[in-house]
């Protein structure tokens, strides 16, 4: 008798086919879930990375350490201190680029030629020269007497010729006596002022038949002297020494102009209570005793004595003050 051998496909063909029924009677029962093919394990799994694989990931990202991080920060910063260098200087940073070397240094050249050709018109044009002097601070001298002796003139450099201030000045005091001191200053564009220092004539002084001006300070005008008195200043007379003609001079500069016009003589006149007395003749027919070092601190209350009279007479004011009418 021959055996049978089973068919191995048979067998799988069985398999399938109890597979197919069992899934149509879950479709006939309604159960929803059993609808969805289910994943074979194998399909649901999925494969994660190994170990060494991780490792060689995280060795080719790139990592930024701490010094590179803080160094991007403070380059973050330079670059926002640093906007309006760059920014002002962009248009220079341009023409170099565009420019060979060899051209940049002709345009250096031409920008400095330019500059020095701009200050030699400067230099030259009428608004860098003096056009006015404005002098003031005088009483007696004229503005041609002062610019004359200072050798100020129109058309003189503005800025050196304020910047030597000090040269005209001396040059001035040497020339003429009545000038202690002058200072220049800028008044507008083309104006200097002339501030004068003036030393004021306060009288003659009689030698033989001429007469001498002379100054407050004591020193005589050799270039003005005249045969006769001239009105407006006193004559000096009666002084026997050098440093009595000096405190009358030095106190009668310091009045008024007015004050020094009304007088006509000043006689040195000592006594024995007074060695200082002084003798005044005023133009207006009276007489003033006085002591020579008080001499600017009480003649200034004359002209108010002056005015309540109505007589001429002698005011004594050495010690208080009194008046004496003529007899």
């Amino acid at each position: 008798m021959t055996e049978k051998k089973e068919n191995p496909h048979n067998e799988q063909d069985n398999a399938n086919s109890s597979d197919i029924q069992a899934h149509l009677n879950e479709l006939l029962s309604g159960d929803g879930k059993s609808s969805k093919p289910k994943l074979s394990k194998k399909t649901s799994k999925v494969k994660k990375p190994s170990k060494r694989a991780r490792i060689k990931a995280d060795k080719k990202r790139p990592v930024e350490s701490a010094d590179k991080k803080a160094l991007s920060t403070e380059e973050k910063t330079d670059k926002n201190q640093n906007v309006g260098k760059k920014s002002g200087s962009h248009w220079l940073i341009g023409w170099k680029q565009l420019l060979f070397p060899h051209e940049w240094r002709a345009v250096k050249a031409i920008i400095v030629l330019l500059i020095v050709a701009a200050g030699l018109i400067y230099l030259i044009s009428p608004a860098s020269q003096v056009q006015k002097y404005d002098v003031v601070g005088t009483q007696e001298l004229s503005n041609k007497a002062v610019l004359k002796a200072a050798g100020l003139q129109k058309g003189q450099p503005l800025l050196t010729t304020l910047y030597q201030s000090d040269y005209f000045s001396k040059e001035a005091k040497s020339k003429n006596p009545q000038i202690n001191h002058l200072k220049l200053t800028l008044k507008s564009d083309n104006t200097l002022q002339v501030k004068v220092d003036e030393i004021v004539k306060v009288g003659y002084v009689k030698a033989g038949n001429q007469y001498y001006p002379i100054l407050e300070n004591g020193d005589m005008l050799n270039h003005e002297v005249s045969d006769q008195q001239i009105g407006g200043l006193p004559l000096y007379d009666g002084f026997t020494s050098a440093k009595q003609l000096h405190k009358a001079l030095s106190e009668f500069g310091k009045l008024s102009t007015p004050l020094r016009h009304a007088v006509s003589e000043i006689v040195w006149s000592p006594t024995k209570q007074n060695n200082q007395r002084l003798l005044i003749y005023m133009n207006d027919g009276n007489e003033v005793l006085i002591s020579a070092n008080e001499l600017s601190k009480k003649m200034k209350y004359y002209p108010g004595m002056v005015a309540q009279l109505k007589q001429t007479g002698q005011a004594d004011l050495q010690v208080g003050a009194y008046f004496r009418p003529y007899k």
